[in-house]
């Protein structure tokens, strides 16, 4: 990036440019120029009036002097065509192309433009005046000096203290403010008279030079006006941006990517960048030190303040197809000479490739997303301003105005760099622009790689923005003489909403089968929310906490959620993110006396009596010493368990007969069967149904009768599975298993 000329505020340059009512364009000249101009009227002027008759019908004037047209457009005819781009008769256009010859002797000041028309068919002529809408001056001498980073804060510049880049130096009693460059020096060019130099000291900083203040009286020019500043807060000050300059479709383009040290102290870099696979890394004057398909990194150099340079030197890289999008990013993380981090400055730019398209634009990072472009309402805004002369002849001159939008910060305005030497100056209102002197761009046809331009500059929004807040911002680019090339206008619309982020957790991945599990919704900035799970009861859920989710069979399941806002939609999909182990299948237990057998295999065993664990009962069999209720829980090596209750049991003397003269028919059954069982007297029997895992879901007592006993049941109302039935006498518990199938 070449060095910035004296960034400096020429007053007599300035003009503003209206869009809507009167206007003229350009609105300033230097004596002894000749300049064609735009003079617009208000809108409809000219559909009930005939145009200037002659070139005294349009005339500059301040008190008695009155600067006329050029004369060489006399005739109806030629006002004619100098009111009508296309050379048409009786063409009704509110805007006029005439030409002035500003003599060298023109009193400086403002004028007022005024032009005369004619009705139609006849009457009295209407005039129609632009009051104090023209500039005209010469500068008749310069004031200017530096400012510096005074580190032992002595007063006085000594050897290796650096520049300071954006400084701020007011001259009163203009409204004017003038920007140092990365020399740190400043310049401000005025008419006959005298003025007052200050140093605006940023926040954070205090000057330690004196005098304070200097007094200048010009003509002659006056120089050396040093300002020497201190701070203890703000050493560092970095930037790494992308040039955005679009790459014409499939062919081989310069990347800039620009790294500069803005700050009082030396830093350096380690630089990742990351390309889009479509955009294609053809070469470098400095090769990355690690490549990585589309990801390119260097170790940068020891970076001194006030100074820059272009990442991997000469970055050529090739565009797609037209209307693919290209995306570029850029990582840059600075450390101090120690090797300790200080920061991470990050820049990413998305194009559309075009074959055709207009060169003098405008684009801002972030751009933000959506149509509205949502942008976070504390982010600072970089505007790139490209321009190239398309025209057949050199520009001498370019000139950008560019009126900052309201819900900026003036005060954070900064330049960070420019394709040519330029000049800066900035009114208080916000009004900037940006002096390309003596440029003498190439026309594009003899010479189209120097026939472009471009600068940089960033700036952060007022604080307390209401949410949302839309910014924009429009240029104008002026060559020479020329009626001003208007940008597209960029638009962010600032807002504390962010870009959703899906995320999600839970205490445990691995569960068994039955097992139900709480998902966290870990999202950010979501509004609504779209859950699918895989494998589990429910499937989905559109709640930002969807509750117990339960798995019935064993696998491994993929876990889904869409987030969404006004903004967007991001989704995250956790692939096989829950295991589910198989549980034991279903048993039973057998008594035998006071024994009661479970099925041998398992992992573990623990027995329980009323509800409480006996302890050292962990065998796949226990003997009973009491009446009451048992239980038994097994597990197995996926550490996934399975119980089954044993109620009612009795130890003593049988009371019904073996279990070998216990039927239970048809089995299986739909739900209805007959029990069959033999008993020694007359007792009550009580009959327990149970499912799977021990839960009892049916129970009722029967009266028996010595001898055989047939018992209708009827449990059409349980689901189809696997049961136990427990028969319970005063003395003797049996069970059988009963298949339910519908």
């Amino acid at each position: 990036m070449k060095k910035l000329l004296l960034l400096s505020v020429i007053s007599f340059l300035f003009f503003s440019l209206s869009v809507f009512g009167q206007s003229i364009v350009p609105n300033s000249a230097l004596r002894g120029q000749t300049l064609q101009t735009t003079i617009t009227l208000t809108a409809g002027t000219m559909f009930n009036s005939s145009p200037p008759m002659g070139y005294q019908d349009i005339y500059l004037q301040q008190g008695g002097t009155i600067i006329f047209a050029n004369s060489s457009y006399s005739s109806t005819l030629d006002w004619y065509n100098a009111w009508d781009p296309w050379t048409m008769m009786y063409v009704y256009t509110d805007s006029g192309r005439p030409t002035f010859d500003i003599p060298a002797n023109a009193p400086n000041g403002y004028y007022d433009v005024v032009v005369i028309t004619y009705p139609s068919p006849w009457g009295s002529p209407s005039t129609n005046t632009l009051s104090s809408a023209f500039f005209i001056g010469s500068p008749a001498g310069t004031i200017s000096g530096s400012v510096y980073f005074d580190y032992n804060q002595n007063g006085m510049r000594d050897v290796n203290e650096p520049p300071l880049l954006n400084a701020i130096v007011q001259i009163s009693p203009t409204n004017v403010l003038a920007y140092t460059n990365t020399l740190g020096e400043f310049s401000f060019y005025g008419d006959t008279g005298s003025y007052v130099t200050s140093y605006l000291p940023a926040s954070g900083y205090s000057q330690t030079s004196t005098p304070l203040t200097y007094s200048a009286t010009i003509p002659p020019s006056v120089s050396g006006q040093e300002f020497g500043t201190f701070s203890t807060q703000v050493n560092y000050s970095h930037a790494a941006y992308i040039n955005r300059g679009r790459a014409r479709c499939e062919t081989t383009n310069p990347l800039i990517i620009t790294i500069g040290n803005y700050g009082v102290l030396p830093v350096q870099d380690r630089i990742t960048l990351i390309t889009s696979s479509n955009y294609i890394y053809s070469s470098s004057s400095v090769a990355p030190d690690l490549t990585n398909g589309d990801t390119l990194s260097w170790y940068g150099p020891v970076l001194n303040p006030m100074t820059s340079y272009s990442l991997g030197g000469a970055l050529m890289f090739t565009a797609p197809a037209a209307m693919q999008n290209v995306t570029i990013q850029v990582i840059d993380s600075m450390f101090d000479l120690s090797g300790t981090f200080i920061d991470v400055y990050l820049d990413t730019y998305t194009y559309q490739v075009r074959c055709s398209y207009d060169p003098n634009d405008k684009h801002v990072s972030p751009a933000g997303v959506l149509a509205q472009h949502y942008t976070p309402i504390n982010s600072e805004l970089t505007y790139l301003i490209n321009f190239q002369n398309t025209g057949n002849d050199t520009a001498y001159d370019v000139f950008i105005h560019d009126t900052l939008d309201s819900d900026l910060d003036l005060s954070t305005f900064e330049v960070l760099g420019s394709s040519h030497e330029v000049n800066v100056q900035r009114t208080t209102a916000g009004a900037v622009r940006f002096n390309f002197f003596n440029i003498m761009l190439p026309d594009s046809g003899a010479d189209e790689p120097g026939s472009h331009g471009w600068v940089l500059y960033r700036i952060s929004p007022n604080a307390g923005l209401a949410d949302p807040t839309e910014i924009t911002n429009t240029s104008y680019i002026v060559f020479d003489q020329n009626i001003p090339v208007i940008t597209n206008t960029t638009l962010n619309t600032m807002t504390a909403l962010q870009y959703p982020q899906a995320n999600f957790t839970t205490a445990d991945v691995t569960i068994c089968e039955t097992d139900c599990i709480l998902f966290s919704n870990q999202s950010v900035s979501g509004t609504s929310y779209q859950w699918n799970f895989q494998g589990g009861s429910p499937a989905s859920s559109t709640s930002a906490s969807p509750g117990a989710i339960c798995y019935n069979a064993s696998g491994t399941y993929d876990v889904t959620l869409v987030t969404t806002n006004a903004l967007g939609s991001d989704t995250l999909t956790q692939s096989a993110y829950i295991n589910v182990a198989p549980a034991p299948g279903v048993f039973s237990v057998v008594q035998a006396g006071d024994s009661l057998i479970a099925p041998q295999g398992y992992y573990s065993y623990q027995w329980y009596y009323d509800n409480i664990l006996i302890n050292g009962a962990t065998s796949y069999f226990y003997i009973a010493t009491l009446d009451g209720d048992y239980g038994i829980v097994v597990g197995n090596a996926n550490g996934c368990q399975s119980g089954v209750n044993i109620p009612n049991v009795i130890i003593g003397v049988d009371d019904i007969t073996s279990g070998k003269a216990i039927s239970v028919y048809p089995n299986p059954t739909s739900g209805k069967f007959e029990l069959s069982f033999t008993s020694n007297d007359n007792q009550s029997v009580t009959i327990t149904v149970f499912d799977k895992v021990g839960k009892m879901v049916q129970s009722k007592v029967v009266q028996t009768v010595s001898g055989v006993n047939k018992i209708a049941m009827d449990e059409q109302n349980l689901a189809a599975g696997v049961y136990t039935i427990q028969l319970a006498g005063k003395s003797k518990v049996i069970s059988k298993l009963l298949m339910i199938n519908k």
